[in-house]
């Protein structure tokens, strides 16, 4: 959960900015005001001028990556005002139901006003104001159940929560917080101000930044990545600090810090950009692949993301990549002759009336059928760990690509223009021809208004919108109506999966989506284990293990055929 504020000044005109944005936005999906109005925030500007106060309003920004209720949103503003010593019944609340870059966040977040200047003529107090708001925001996510996020100013929450006996939650927070070193502390991508000056340059940062993850993810190299970047209209320049690089557009906009936008430490990006210009070989693993930590973070919080990198042996990255071992493969099942279909209790007893011999041979079928027992369950509980894992794998791709929107109209009926038109008549004929056989019963008014208007909400609902023809009572208006609309339908459904074949971050996911199909379906056909565990940990480096298997099976196969075969291969 992210809880952060702006102060804004009677002298400045950030009153008007904001209220055009927060209550009559229009890149917002939906506006709701919850608790407030528009004119109480306006108001709080005489008020503040009238006290001779420098700022007027508080301006709270509460947005989470999980879906909250408008009683939780309550609740953090109550815990807003109570850290702060203001009334919450002063606060003017407003929700907006907007999607996020991603896609996967929650598209709800909230915007609260506290008057600067309270009922007893104090100004609100601002002290500390970053650690205090992350304060709130780590105590709703641990009340909520929400996924904790690492806050820049985290050892500071923890000092002041244990500071003030509330020792649960720091304890909470520490054990959520993979480093307390302060250089490890997240920054942010982009600063508000940042986000409001590319903004006004009808430049969008949430869907940059996405974009150059998406790259990032779907790039083998750290100079495929760069030059990928020609493709976003951005470039890298060296920054005006030492050992800094800066994204612009090809018109020279600022849009921030390289390293902070493509989610890498300074020095790092650094090193590797140095190297790429230097024309050293910057080939190596992609840091997330195909997996997506998020949705393992929601399950078990206590989960810190870690780079796919780091599960690869040292021996493995950076171009030193050994000859792959023989790959193994799944165990076969094991099938000896006949196995009964209740073969736990297919054994026999001997008694005291048989001979030394049947015994003997009958404890041997005996041992025989144990062993058998346990070699075919080994092998089923093989192959049901195998499928298993094969699940896990497809799982992870999925997630990891779940802020890409959804293929429109994926099923090609729904884009043939004879197929809409035959589900438009069938639904729409028999509703005429009840009418037709309604109307022409006796003294059946009733019956005949119902027909029509069961005829009038099925027009309506299909988006039929014809007022110059009588689609009741004449066939060829009737049929002129299908026809045009289903082309209709048919035009607009490709138009919109153009659009979307158009993005960047869909192209990436295509690509990643044909090289994953290829690693999954040669894993499923041979039964490689060892590849499989490795495509768990690094999609990426599985599928260059997959072709370099590939290349040298062609080239042995091509090297052991005769002559007479390799001539005629090269003949046609």
């Amino acid at each position: 959960m992210i809880v952060k504020s702006a102060r804004l000044k009677t002298s400045s005109q950030g009153m008007s900015s904001t209220c055009r944005h927060v209550f009559h936005g229009s890149d917002s999906e939906n506006i709701e005001v919850l608790q407030g109005s528009e004119f109480d925030v306006r108001a709080e500007l005489g008020r503040a001028r009238a006290v001779n106060s420098q700022y007027a309003v508080r301006h709270v920004k509460i947005s989470s990556y999980e879906d909250m209720t408008d009683q939780q949103a309550f609740e953090v503003v109550r815990m807003y005002a109570c850290e702060f010593k203001t009334d919450p019944d002063k606060a003017t609340i407003v929700k907006h139901t907007k999607q996020r870059a991603d896609r996967k966040a929650s598209h709800q977040h909230y915007h609260v006003y506290f008057p600067e200047v309270m009922a007893t003529g104090k100004i609100l107090d601002s002290s500390f104001s970053k650690i205090r708001e992350e304060k709130i925001a780590r105590i709703a996510e641990i009340d909520f159940g929400h996924v904790p996020v690492i806050g820049k100013h985290n050892v500071s929450v923890i000092k002041d929560l244990e500071k003030s006996g509330r020792k649960s939650y720091a304890d909470t927070i520490r054990k959520n917080t993979p480093s307390l070193t302060p250089k490890d502390a997240p920054n942010a991508s982009y600063s508000e101000k940042q986000f409001r000056r590319s903004k006004s340059n009808g430049i969008n940062l949430n869907q940059i930044r996405q974009s150059l993850k998406d790259l990032r993810t779907s790039s083998e190299s750290f100079g495929q990545m760069i030059e990928g970047l020609d493709a976003l209209n951005l470039k890298i320049k060296k920054g005006d600090k030492a050992g800094t690089y800066i994204i612009v557009t090809h018109d020279n906009e600022l849009l921030g810090s390289a390293n902070r936008l493509m989610g890498m430490k300074k020095q790092e990006f650094s090193q590797q950009y140095e190297s790429y210009l230097t024309g050293q070989n910057t080939k190596q693993e992609p840091v997330q692949g195909l997996q997506d930590v998020t949705s393992e973070a929601k399950k078990s919080p206590q989960k810190v993301t870690q780079s796919i990198s780091a599960d690869i042996p040292a021996n493995t990255r950076h171009d030193r990549i050994q000859p792959p071992k023989a790959l193994k493969s799944a165990p076969a099942t094991v099938i000896i002759g006949h196995v009964h279909a209740d073969l736990s209790n297919d054994t026999i007893q001997t008694t005291e009336s048989m001979s030394s011999d049947e015994k003997t041979a009958i404890n041997s079928q005996n041992t025989d059928r144990t062993q058998a027992r346990q070699t075919i369950q080994q092998s089923l509980a093989s192959q049901e760990e195998f499928h298993k894992k094969l699940a896990e794998l497809e799982q992870k791709f999925t997630a990891c690509w779940r802020h890409i929107k959804p293929e429109p109209f994926p099923d090609a009926d729904s884009r043939n223009p004879v197929l809409v038109r035959q589900k438009h008549e069938n639904r729409l004929r028999p509703l005429r021809e009840k009418y037709h056989q309604e109307k022409a019963s006796w003294f059946n008014g009733s019956a005949t208004r119902k027909a029509l208007q069961e005829f009038n909400d099925a027009l309506k609902k299909l988006r039929y919108d014809f007022k110059n023809l009588d689609i009741l009572n004449n066939d060829d208006h009737f049929n002129y109506s299908l026809n045009y609309m289903s082309d209709l339908y048919v035009s607009g459904r490709e138009r919109t999966r153009k659009e979307w074949s158009s993005d960047l971050s869909v192209s990436s996911y295509i690509k990643a989506k044909k090289d994953f199909s290829e690693l999954f379906d040669y894993i499923k056909e041979t039964q490689n284990i060892e590849l499989l565990q490795t495509a768990l940990r690094n999609p990426v480096y599985a599928l260059q293990q997959m072709k370099k298997v590939d290349r040298e099976q062609v080239v042995r196969t091509y090297k052991n055929t005769g002559p007479s075969v390799r001539l005629s291969r090269d003949i046609y």
